[in-house]
């Protein structure tokens, strides 16, 4: 039996909403999956000259934690991993490892927990559910972790909205961009933001796109992070000047989300901001995406049987 996984890209924050709102985006990692008596890593695509390919993997981690929940003992898997989701890069790429390999793993175990429990463990081993709730559920997400599990809510999208996402070619790994981060925000930036987050959700349910461009500000992590991103500024100003509705930090970055009203300028922006970036001279890369309106789904064919329709 082999097990398919496909999970979306996601992107957390969204300015005001740190840690408790996100998005899943159209750009998919896939995992092919089967049991074995041993470990084996295929992989293609980013991290294929960097990622482990033994127990440390993400993947096998995950394996491991749901075979020793169920008292199950763990054999060993082969794996082929696709990934399009940049690496370390603001893009949900290890939400989508966890959220992929609990998933995959549910199903060889003859699916023992319900998605509630799936997404509780992984929201449990990410620690906050802005990049896994999203990649689980599709869509703009709210949600918190609290003792009694996962709430939240997918937040209905209206379609006039396309994210640009650009990601500089240098990796920034979420310690370092919570490490800048102050231990405590006065009253009112946290009423500031409280203020933001509630525009944020009403703007993309209901599409006012000029509630939107007043939205998208934050107190609580952008100012002190976008220090660690050489070039933020002028990404960002290129990004609104080309016709970008705003720009925020995607997750802890480096990549940068703008949000654009429409499909045509899209592409005027993502060039306007890997623009701003080679003026710096720093690489990056656009991805184009709609939002994702699914989150993580499986496929399972057994192994040998081909159905021709």
């Amino acid at each position: 039996m082999i097990i398919s996984v496909y999970i979306p890209a996601t992107s957390a924050n969204m300015g005001p909403g740190f840690d408790c709102m996100g998005i899943a985006l159209d750009l998919w990692n896939e995992l092919h999956i089967e049991l074995a008596d041993d470990i084996q890593i295929d992989i293609e695509g980013f991290g294929e000259d960097f990622l482990p390919r033994d127990e440390t993997n993400l993947v096998v981690q995950c394996f491991r934690l749901l075979f020793d929940r169920c008292q199950r003992p763990f054999p060993g898997v082969h794996i082929k991993m696709v990934n399009r989701i940049p690496i370390a890069a603001g893009l949900g790429s290890s939400a989508a490892a966890l959220v992929g390999g609990l998933l995959a793993a549910n199903v060889l175990l003859d699916s023992p927990f319900t998605r509630a429990q799936i997404l509780r463990f992984a929201v449990e081993d990410e620690g906050h559910p802005d990049n896994v709730a999203p990649a689980f559920l599709g869509g703009a997400v709210l949600a918190y972790l609290h003792e009694d599990g996962v709430t939240h809510v997918n937040l209905p999208l209206r379609d006039n909205f396309t994210f640009v996402a650009v990601t500089p070619s240098f990796p920034l790994l979420t310690e370092t961009a919570r490490s800048v981060l102050p231990p405590l925000v006065k009253r009112e930036d946290a009423i500031f933001n409280m203020a933001h987050a509630g525009f944020l959700t009403a703007a993309l349910t209901t599409g006012n796109v000029a509630l939107l461009r007043k939205s998208l500000r934050d107190r609580l992590h952008q100012d002190a992070r976008k220090s660690l991103i050489p070039a933020y500024d002028e990404v960002v100003a290129a990004a609104l000047g080309a016709g970008a509705i705003g720009t925020v930090l995607s997750g802890a970055g480096p990549t940068l989300l703008s949000i654009v009203e429409g499909g045509p300028s899209s592409n005027h922006v993502a060039k306007a901001m890997v623009d701003a970036f080679a003026a710096n001279e720093i690489v990056a890369n656009a991805h184009v995406l709609a939002p994702a309106s699914i989150g993580a789904y499986t496929h399972v064919r057994m192994k040998g049987v081909h159905h021709h329709g």
